[in-house]
Formats: structure tokens, C-alpha cells, sequence
């Protein structure tokens, strides 16, 4: 009957994406909108590791719809969305064992309010936002997950045709409580430089750099710490061990021919740890399921166990820090606001204290429906 229910949220969010124009305005300055976006997966993983002659597989599927309320008031938006999750599983009980590991950045049986925000837009080239929003830099997923919300605010600068430029920004942000589980006790300052540049007749060139300071980090809950360094102790009450400052360095560079192109280049490191502190990330990305009828996307990534806070990286690659694989991510156009995701992950946990595992690699297919509004 759940199931049942969260299909026809899917189907209402779809809906509502598909009428994701203004859907009252009263004159220029005012309107109002009714966006969202959903997914529906299945997923199935297999060798993970229980013990040295034990391994397991899982098999589990979730539905999500977030609908969200946009009202413009002038130079005013404010706004509100709802994050609806329904799991085969449920993911807030911890499995009993050790080493205890929990990768999700959702509750699998949750209704909670994803959005709540006000941002005002003075002039064209100054941005300021309060509240819980969406995330304003691009971080890849080795940084943040996309379904996290930063908690705070945030003060945008962004200079269009600038010395050459396409345009040249700066974002500063301070946030505190962005997790979907507790966070109270840790915040989260950065700031972040952002260029754009001609790179050809149909090329351009974005750059970013971000430092981003994590505080209070021995206050994340237990199931938080998950795979950076602890304090030498039991699991459940160990809390983590260094501090993370992070330098992230993004380059990217697109193509807007017949058949769009994307190459993404990222190096991160934790100046705050000694060792195993770096990360990198690498993808390409051919087509679109948005202005076409196909998209494929390789990555490649090496995430050292302390290069970043593990607490708010994507949760998709089974452990956020401290791995190394491969992912490929096949998409087919299903509608003017959908598409299905056929998606194979190959990868390791090489950096796992408990060594039998370090050399095992993991497999996981996933088949998605993502609506976007």
C-alpha cells in the first residue's frame, strides 16, 4: 500500500514538472510555482564484506518525491519543499557488528521539509540567500551530495563579461544543521571562486576553487563518522580524530555542439591531515537526456580515507571516503521531464581498517526513473 502511495507521488510530481511554468502571475512582479523532482530505483549490490569468509548482497528499492513552492515577490523568492522517502529498507537501524558503517544521506521512511528559504536578488550580479537552500556552488559529489541542504546563508557575487571573461564570481557560506540526521553540533564555512572562460567556436572552460572549513567535528553523531580516522576506542563512542580544512580545485570543460560534451577534472586535499588526505575525481559525459535522446557518463574516482568530511559526500558509491572504482551511468530520454538510468559501479574500500577487504572489489547496478522539474 506504501508502495502503492509513493508511486502516485512520483506521478504527481511529475505532473506538476511538467507544468513547471508560472503557474499564476499577477503582473511582472509576482508569481508562483509548482516544481519538484522524484526518483524511483531499484538497486543490487554484491561481495560486501562481513568477514574474512563471508560476504553478503543487498537488494533493496526506494521511492523519493520532493514537490517544492516557489513565490516571487519582485526581487524576493521565497520558497518551500518537502523530501518524501519510502525504502524497502529501513536505514536508521544499524546493522550489529564492530565496524559498524551507515552510507545513506536519507531516512528510508521520512516526510521532512527539505526546503525553506528566502533569497533576494538586489542587482543582476549580487545574490543573497538564508534558510535551508540548495547547495550555490558546484561541488562535485566527492564533496557534497546533491540531496543535502546547506542550513545557513550564503552571499553570491557573479560578474558577467568581465576582462574576457564569460563571468567571474565569488560565493561565500556559512551553514550549521544541513544533514538529514544530526548535525547540530558541527558547521561548515567556505568560500569559493568561480570562472568561466571561452575555450573555442563551442567550447568553454569553467573553473572553480573552493576552501571549505568543517567545525566541531568530534560533535557529529555516530552514525556520521562513518569512514574518516577516529580516536582509538570503541566505534559507537569513538569520536573523529583530525580536523577538515579542504582545498577543492574543479575544472570543467563543455561542449554545446550537435551532441553535448562534458570533461570533469577535480582534485581535492585535506591540509589538515598528514596522510591518505587527497582526492580525485574524473568524468566524461556525452549527450543529453534533456536536449537529446541519450546520455553517457564515465567516472573514475580515488578518494583517500581523510581527504574530505565523509559526513556529506555522496552516498551513492557505497562509502564516501576511502575508496577507489569506477562508475558508468546509462541514460534514455522517457518524456520531456524523465529519463531511465541503467548504472554499474565497480569499487573497492581501500582504505578499510579492517585490511581483509582493502583488495575486494564490489559491484552494484542500480535502474532509476528520475523525473526533474
Amino acid at each position: 500500500m506504501k508502495r502503492a502511495a509513493g508511486l502516485a507521488c512520483l506521478v504527481l510530481v511529475a505532473a506538476s514538472s511538467a507544468a513547471q511554468d508560472e503557474v499564476y502571475q499577477a503582473d511582472k512582479k509576482y508569481s508562483f510555482r509548482l516544481v519538484g523532482d522524484a526518483l524511483a530505483r531499484e538497486e543490487w549490490t554484491w561481495d560486501i564484506f562481513v568477514s574474512p569468509t563471508q560476504t553478503r548482497k543487498e537488494d533493496r528499492w526506494r521511492l523519493q518525491a520532493r514537490p517544492r513552492v516557489e513565490v516571487g515577490l519582485g526581487k524576493l523568492v521565497l520558497g518551500v519543499g518537502g523530501d518524501f522517502n519510502y525504502s524497502k529498507d529501513e536505514n536508521t537501524k544499524l546493522a550489529a557488528g564492530a565496524f559498524p558503517l551507515y552510507r545513506d544521506n536519507y531516512d528510508s521512511r521520512d516526510a521532512r521539509v527539505d526546503l525553506a528559504f528566502a533569497s533576494l536578488k538586489p542587482a543582476s550580479w549580487v545574490q543573497v540567500q538564508g534558510g535551508r537552500f540548495v547547495m550555490p556552488i558546484a561541488f562535485t559529489e566527492m564533496i557534497w551530495d546533491r540531496d543535502l541542504r546547506p542550513q545557513g546563508g550564503a552571499l553570491s557575487l557573479d560578474f558577467r563579461n568581465h576582462g574576457g571573461l564569460e563571468s567571474i564570481g565569488v560565493t561565500v557560506l556559512g551553514a550549521k544543521g544541513s544533514h538529514v540526521f544530526d548535525d547540530d553540533g558541527t558547521s561548515m564555512l567556505l568560500a569559493s571562486l568561480a570562472a568561466i572562460l571561452p575555450a573555442g567556436r563551442q567550447q568553454k572552460l569553467e573553473l572553480l576553487g573552493s576552501y571549505v572549513a568543517f567545525y566541531d567535528v568530534d560533535k557529529l553523531e555516530p552514525i556520521l563518522r562513518r569512514q574518516n580516522l577516529r580516536v582509538p576506542g570503541p566505534p559507537a563512542l569513538s569520536p573523529l580524530a583530525l580536523d577538515y580544512r579542504v582545498v577543492d580545485l574543479v575544472a570543467r570543460l563543455r561542449g554545446s555542439g550537435r551532441v553535448p560534451t562534458l570533461l570533469v577534472a577535480e582534485y581535492c586535499w585535506n591540509t589538515e591531515a598528514d596522510a591518505l588526505n587527497k582526492g580525485i575525481w574524473a568524468a566524461l559525459v556525452v549527450g543529453s537526456t534533456e536536449t537529446g535522446r541519450t546520455r553517457v557518463e564515465y567516472t573514475y574516482a580515488k578518494v583517500d580515507r581523510d581527504a574530505t568530511l565523509a559526513a556529506y559526500g555522496a552516498d551513492d558509491f557505497l562509502w564516501v571516503t576511502g575508496w577507489d572504482g569506477h562508475r558508468l551511468d546509462l541514460g534514455f530520454r522517457a518524456g520531456p521531464h524523465s529519463a531511465l538510468h541503467a548504472v554499474g559501479q565497480l569499487q573497492r574500500f581501500k582504505d578499510s581498517p579492517r585490511g581483509f577487504d582493502n583488495d575486494v572489489w564490489v559491484r552494484r547496478y542500480r535502474l532509476e526513473l528520475r523525473v526533474r522539474g
